[in-house]
């Protein structure tokens, strides 16, 4: 054996010197010319291979010591790490397993001596709430109260394979908490912009301008008040007052009651001998009897009985009963019924088309916009001066001065001509839409029934009134 290694030593010092002194090629020997091919006893049989393999993922190295007897030539631990850092593994190696691998010469046989790290991702995020969402009075919040603490979430931490390449993690994912209307946000914390009731809607959490009774509103409760919108889960008993800087949402009847709301009323059960205005929006309700109905757009019922009813825009009466019988009506717009007025030829008045307040308002309103513009035309003059003088160089520290009070001014004079055009625009929709008042019953017009449309006054005796009788291009019309 030791003889063989040395022909193999000489021969390998043959070949290095003639590479090295290029004149002596052709000299050297080779000492195994004469041996045939597997006459190298035990050289096999001697030898030792580390191989280091790395998995399809990366994410782990296996060594196999592969020899060919139990007297093969002896390897170290640096001999393993060598050839794990030949075959790229750098990062994750299992010093303890190279270790064991030496010392108790664990050959053929694979070992993992790397190990990647994978990624962990990261915790999602949550909430914390504070207040529980819904439709019940417990929902109720007053302005500025925490409702949510939103719990960021953590970044995860990145994992590395045994080759040294970073594996990103996935992030956490971040709580789904969509802010809609009455809430604002400072920080991870949030809060109610407005006294409300906290609900989701469409998705988002909301704090809307409500305030909920789930019970009768009686006397004793005084007078209920609230800056937004009023919803009662029960009846409004006598001698009550509600005042809504929103709307009014009553779920039950209304008795001897006064119900004011800044914008929209709804009643779903009946409503007796009471006071309901709505001051810019509507009126929906199923039986009105013998109260005082005022809406600043609409009038929608089921039936209208010896009320007095005042509507800008138009009266629906077309569902149900659809009646309109005794009291007075007054409306600008159009009143659409089924029948007017009753059997018993009670007095049924009704007023269309009026618009003398309305006409008087617009020429107001016109004379103060026209005011406005002449103020609004000499601002801007003088500023022009200046700006002339400024181009010339004549311009002095008064003028400067001016100019800046005087824009200013103007920017103010502007502001408060926005809600006057406003407001005349919405008149003028008015007045054109009396000037077009017609009365549309679709079954009946009663006798005793008297409609007044613009100028010109109807007194109906019989129980059916002509088809159509036309006054001031205004009509009563038979459906």
């Amino acid at each position: 054996m030791e003889e063989e290694l040395k022909k193999l030593d000489d021969l390998f010092d043959s070949i290095i010197e003639e590479i090295i002194h290029p004149e002596k090629a052709g000299t050297f020997r080779n000492p195994f010319a004469d041996v045939r091919a597997g006459r190298i006893e035990g050289l096999a049989e001697s030898m030792t291979l580390i191989s280091v393999k790395i998995s399809p993922d990366n994410m782990k190295a296996t060594c196999t010591v592969n020899v060919g007897s139990q007297s093969h030539k002896p390897f170290t631990a640096n001999d393993i790490k060598r050839e794990a850092s030949a075959a790229g593994v750098f990062c994750g190696i299992d010093e303890d397993a190279i270790r064991r691998i030496a010392e108790e010469k664990l050959v053929n046989k694979p070992v993992v001596i790397a190990n990647g790290t994978p990624p962990v991702s990261g915790a999602d995020g949550s909430l914390k709430l504070k207040v529980t969402p819904g439709n019940s009075k417990a929902s109720n919040v007053e302005k500025d109260v925490e409702l949510c603490h939103i719990i960021m979430p953590k970044p995860g931490r990145d994992g590395m394979d045994v080759r040294g390449r970073v594996l990103p993690a996935e992030p956490g994912k971040e709580a789904d908490f969509e802010i809609g209307e009455g809430i604002y946000k400072r920080g991870s914390r949030v809060y109610s912009e407005c006294t409300g009731r906290f609900i989701q809607r469409d998705g988002k959490y909301c704090v809307v301008n409500e305030k909920v009774f789930d019970q009768n509103i009686e006397q004793s409760m005084g007078v209920v008040t609230f800056e937004g919108t009023i919803v009662v889960n029960g009846d409004v008993m006598s001698k009550s007052v509600i005042h809504a800087g929103g709307s009014v949402i009553v779920h039950g009847k209304v008795s001897y009651a006064v119900i004011e709301a800044a914008k929209n009323v709804v009643i779903e059960g009946r409503v007796l001998e009471s006071s309901v205005s709505a001051e810019e929006g509507s009126i929906t309700g199923k039986e009105l009897y013998d109260s005082t109905i005022v809406a600043g757009n609409r009038i929608i019922a089921d039936t209208i009985e010896g009320c007095v009813v005042k509507s800008v825009y138009g009266i629906d009466c077309l569902t149900g009963a659809g009646r309109i019988s005794g009291g007075e009506v007054y409306c600008a717009g159009n009143v659409t019924c089924l029948l007017v007025g009753n059997r018993e030829h009670a007095e049924t008045r009704l007023v269309l088309g009026n618009h003398d307040e309305y006409s008087k308002e617009i020429e107001s309103l016109e004379a103060s916009i026209q005011r406005l513009d002449k103020e609004i035309s000499k601002i801007m003059h003088q500023v022009n001066d200046i700006r002339e003088r400024e181009k010339v160089g004549a311009a002095t520290l008064d003028d400067e001065s001016f100019l800046e009070a005087a824009l200013r001014i103007r920017a103010q004079k502007v502001a408060d001509k926005t809600p006057l055009t406003e407001r005349l625009k919405q008149l003028k929709e008015i007045v054109a839409l009396a000037n077009n008042a017609t009365l549309r019953a679709k079954t009946m017009i009663y006798g005793g029934t008297i409609v007044k449309i613009d100028t010109f006054t109807q007194i109906i005796h019989a129980d059916r009134a002509h088809p159509t009788i036309k006054s001031n291009g205004s009509a009563i019309v038979m459906l």
